[in-house]
């Protein structure tokens, strides 16, 4: 019901209103009557209030001065005067001050029901549309940290340039950076020692909270955000708000990673290395960082590339950058990132960086034609690699690449919900059919050739629920199937479900059910 105060200085008029209209047929609730404006003021300074029905003439504050003051004050209120007069400078005022209607003494029923059958839609639809409002702040800020993830991956592989895009995404992803300041990159491995008593942190998801944790905080100053490049390489871009020179933040940087390594040796007995690759004057030098990607030296001169290790994983993550850069539909973002591509293979001949740009063709091909046949068959008519192995120079390759990575946009832009929607429902069928098995959001990200980050967001978008949260209920529901059986231990559920510890799964299966699973079991003999 919506909230309708009703205001007139005549007893008999403000209670025939208030008592003799059927307000609740029509969505509205009387909350409160007054005698004049100023009382009905007061009461607003207080209370909430939909819809205000107002006599026009009173002894004190008028009508018109009513709807003065929720205009002034923007009150989310609608205003409807009630007069005896039909002078045209009052209906000129109820005008100037957004006045909803203007209804003439004596009341018509049918003009009263016309009148507020209208004022109820147009409060529906702002209900309505706050909703929507609602859903959406909750929906961004639930996907935020994976949006500045993803934020921090585009810088580090040069697919943010330019320093106004970096700002503007910098205040809609509430980071916490200055432009103005020194940064550094850091690279970061452990090395795990499996005799000695370390097997715990060789499993990913241990290591990455480890990581997370060392790195994931502020510490003096300094703020760390992770980037990895594939399973094994972190690197950690690290930021300050202070004003300080390079040489400052440096010294600092270097005396934090060195505390950190320390307390990892002495906690964990874990060796950690933490090295900085580069330090730049500001964020936007970060983003212009000039990479060259290294060779095997004794395989310079072949006609096949083989790259070192981490320039691999470097490469692969700009591809997988790509992939959501298209999706996203950003061509300045991705301009950027073809010309930093081109800039790291500077130093190979110039056939080999057009079978390099080929190739990305390739995979880009490949990982549409796993999303969608009927994208594949869209975006094959525009895929021309000879124009690519006939450019003369690096300006004109920038050139085909971008023609055609422009139209690949357009198709997606075209097939985007679908090419999504067949994205997740394969997922979800495959973690149906693979619950016991080793599952992780990595690999299925990668299958697609996306960023885990990106795919998280996709997959809560259109599954509503976390990857883990979903494939907890997958496993749980499987759980509760076998233990109805009564032909299983609750270890051998455990397993058959995907877990290899049964202390694990009995805290996951009372959490999602509230019994544990020897107690789900007896109550379904009791049944």
């Amino acid at each position: 019901m919506y909230q309708l105060v009703v205001v007139d200085d005549e007893y008999t008029i403000r209670a025939g209103m208030c008592n003799y209209i059927d307000w609740e047929a029509m969505g509205f609730q009387v909350a409160a009557d007054f005698e004049d404006g100023k009382e009905t003021i007061e009461y607003l300074k207080n209370h909430k209030v939909d819809v205000i029905l107002t006599d026009i003439e009173m002894a004190e504050v008028s009508g018109l001065e009513l709807a003065k003051f929720v205009h002034e004050n923007q009150l989310d209120c609608k205003v409807v005067i009630l007069s005896g007069y039909k002078e045209f400078e009052y209906a000129r005022k109820a005008i100037e001050y957004d006045v909803e209607h203007y209804i003439l003494k004596p009341i018509r029923m049918d003009e009263l029901q016309k009148v507020f059958g209208n004022i109820k839609e147009k409060l529906d639809e702002s209900a309505r549309a706050r909703e929507q409002r609602k859903g959406r702040e909750q929906e961004f800020k639930e996907i935020l940290p994976e949006l500045q993830e993803q934020f921090w991956v585009g810088l580090l592989v040069g697919g943010l340039r330019s320093k106004d895009n970096i700002i503007r995404k910098r205040e809609l992803l509430s980071l916490d950076f200055s432009t103005r300041t020194p940064c550094a990159i850091v690279n970061v491995s452990l090395e795990i020692n499996p005799d000695a008593n370390q097997m715990y942190y060789q499993q990913r998801d241990n290591r990455y909270n480890l990581l997370n944790n060392i790195f994931g905080t502020q510490n003096q100053g300094l703020s760390y955000h992770s980037v990895y490049l594939s399973v094994e390489i972190l690197k950690v871009i690290v930021t300050t708000r202070e004003m300080c020179g390079i040489k400052e933040f440096e010294d600092r940087l270097r005396q934090q990673l060195e505390e950190k390594k320390q307390a990892v040796a002495m906690l964990l007995t874990l060796d950690m290395e933490a090295e900085i690759e580069a330090c730049f004057p500001t964020i936007t030098d970060l983003a212009e960082y000039k990479y060259s990607l290294q060779m095997h030296a004794q395989e310079k001169n072949a006609e096949k590339i083989r790259l070192v290790q981490e320039d691999y994983d470097r490469l692969q993550q700009k591809y997988r950058f790509l992939m959501e850069t298209i999706s996203d539909g950003d061509f300045e973002q991705l301009e950027a990132l073809v010309e930093n591509l081109l800039f790291e293979f500077r130093g190979f001949p110039p056939e080999q960086v057009k079978q390099l740009m080929v190739d990305m063709f390739s995979m880009l091909s490949h990982k549409l034609m796993k999303m969608s046949g009927a994208l594949w068959q869209d975006v094959k008519e525009v895929m021309d690699y000879q124009k690519i192995m006939e450019a003369q120079d690096k300006k004109t390759m920038k050139a085909v690449c971008l023609a055609m990575l422009k139209q690949v946009i357009e198709i997606m832009g075209k097939r985007q919900n679908e090419v999504s929607r067949s994205i997740i429902d394969k997922a979800s069928d495959y973690m149906k059919k693979n619950y016991a098995s080793s599952l992780s959001l990595e690999m299925l990200a990668d299958h697609y050739y996306l960023n885990p980050t990106y795919f998280s967001r996709m997959f809560r978008q259109y599954m509503g629920v976390t990857f883990t949260d979903y494939l907890i209920e997958i496993r749980m529901e499987k759980a509760k199937e076998l233990l109805r059986q009564g032909k299983y231990k609750v270890y051998e559920v455990s397993r058959k479900v995907g877990y290899s510890s049964e202390k694990y799964f009995c805290r996951v299966f009372k959490q999602f059910t509230g019994q544990s699973p020897t107690e789900y079991s007896r109550s379904r003999k009791d049944d």
